[in-house]
């Protein structure tokens, strides 16, 4: 697959930050700190993971041996802020691997190349938005959801520079440009996923006020002539704005949709070996403690990366923060309340992309609701101490509810450093982190 979604000439500038130090440093305790522990003799180890690891049983493996299924297959998106981290760390520090399994890897730019490979089983673990999950969906694809990724991520409408635009709301009926807008985005990512919850909002007609035209994020970063609007996700919104500077944003997408992705499997993995679908789960989540516990050596593997060497390694850097390191680690619990946050929203937007023709079958609540399986999640958390929260951590209090358009800030438009973790009710047990326990 192709390597990144970058142009080859972006200018890699010098790193002027100071690298995240929000690991240890957003750890303050939800009861005070009782005593100091050697994270191993504690029993954990000291990105706070409980020890010993727990082994895949040989009935798993040999199940997935003869699905053809070993290696492990297993795929992430590359220039995805917090999902490359997390992933990337998974892979790196051999997570999987350490509980048992053999794991192959590649890289995808979007999820349309990654439901290529998942689609017909050539990968049996993957890393996409719900655009990417809706399509699995529509077309049947056994997949059962284990966590949810980047809650909430900032997509952005991008203009050139010297675009008389001024919102979406000007597409409607041409009455800026004259004729139908060239609007940019990926097909079967949530870019579009998120257009179309703005156009079905504001009133835009396809043909009428816009029309659509593919292509990869990082190319729709560099503004190629020929289209009007530009619609990405973060780091590219970023990227293109405050780095390339060839486009202005005029608005995020956030107030009309509100961003899920999802790390999954096949289904018959959670059927047939289950404990394969917990050191999924458990992997997933230990990535993200041993990157707070080494936040400067998690940058550099990453920078490190193929897709990365023509990265700005300060865009980097903020985007990690704002997706990896200070939200609090709670964020990737799959909620499946059918009244609460993600099957309502999900199947909301999914009306519309059948409404429009992107998307073939009418995916309903009940089909987001079989997708997840949050009891890989709470059995994770129950490992650490961890409560599962009463409500997802990066809404704020007063967001409205799904429906309720626009949509409140919330996610990294809030943040302004770490939020606090533990702190009080987010433990059940003592959990030790950098041999430092702290107490419920």
């Amino acid at each position: 697959m192709e390597p990144t979604a970058q142009p080859a000439g972006l200018d890699r500038r010098r790193f002027l930050g100071h690298v995240a130090t929000a690991g240890a440093g957003a750890l303050l305790g939800a009861g005070a700190l009782t005593r100091r522990a050697s994270g191993a003799d504690a029993g954990f180890t000291q990105w706070g993971w409980p020890q010993p690891y727990e082994q895949i049983s040989a009935k798993s493996k040999q199940w997935l041996q003869g699905k053809g299924w070993w290696p492990l297959g297993a795929g992430w998106i590359v220039i995805w802020s917090g999902e490359e981290m997390l992933m990337n760390l998974i892979q790196s520090q051999k997570l999987l691997e350490k509980r048992g399994l053999e794991v192959k890897w590649q890289n995808f730019v979007a999820a349309g190349f990654s439901n290529e490979a998942f689609i017909p089983g050539r990968i049996q673990v993957a890393t996409t938005g719900a655009l990417g999950v809706l399509a699995l969906l529509a077309n049947e694809v056994p997949t059962t959801a284990l966590a949810v990724q980047t809650p909430g991520i900032t997509h952005g409408v991008l203009v050139p520079l010297d675009s008389p635009l001024k919102s979406l709301a000007d597409l409607r009926e041409a009455k800026v440009l004259k004729r139908p807008a060239v609007v940019g985005t990926t097909t079967g990512s949530t870019n579009h996923f998120g257009f179309i919850a703005a156009a079905h909002y504001l009133g835009l007609k396809e043909n009428r006020d816009y029309t659509l035209r593919s292509s990869p994020p990082g190319e729709l970063a560099t503004a190629p002539r020929g289209i009007d609007v530009f619609t990405i996700w973060e780091p590219h919104v970023s990227n293109s704005t405050e780095v390339l500077k060839l486009t202005r944003l005029v608005e995020t997408l956030n107030p009309y949709y509100l961003y899920s992705g999802y790390f999954y499997t096949r289904r018959e993995i959670d059927e047939n070996a289950p404990d394969v679908a917990q050191a999924l789960t458990d992997s997933f989540i230990e990535a993200l403690l041993w990157g707070r516990a080494n936040p400067a050596k998690a940058l550099e593997l990453l920078l490190a990366h193929p897709a990365y060497a023509n990265m700005n390694r300060d865009l980097v850097k903020k985007m990690s923060d704002a997706y990896f390191f200070w939200p609090k680690p709670t964020v990737y619990y799959p909620f499946n309340d059918p009244n609460g946050v993600w099957p309502k929203e999900e199947s909301r937007i999914s009306q519309w992309a059948f409404e429009t023709g992107a998307a073939k079958r009418n995916v309903t609540t009940a089909d987001w609701q079989k997708l997840r399986k949050p009891a890989y999640m709470e059995a994770t958390f129950r490992k650490l101490g961890w409560n599962v929260p009463a409500r997802p951590p990066f809404l704020p209090e007063d967001w409205g509810g799904i429906g309720n358009l626009p949509y409140k800030p919330y996610g990294a438009e809030l943040l302004k450093g770490p939020v606090p973790f533990p702190a009080a009710g987010d433990l059940n047990k003592p959990w030790t982190f950098m041999e430092k326990t702290y107490r419920p």
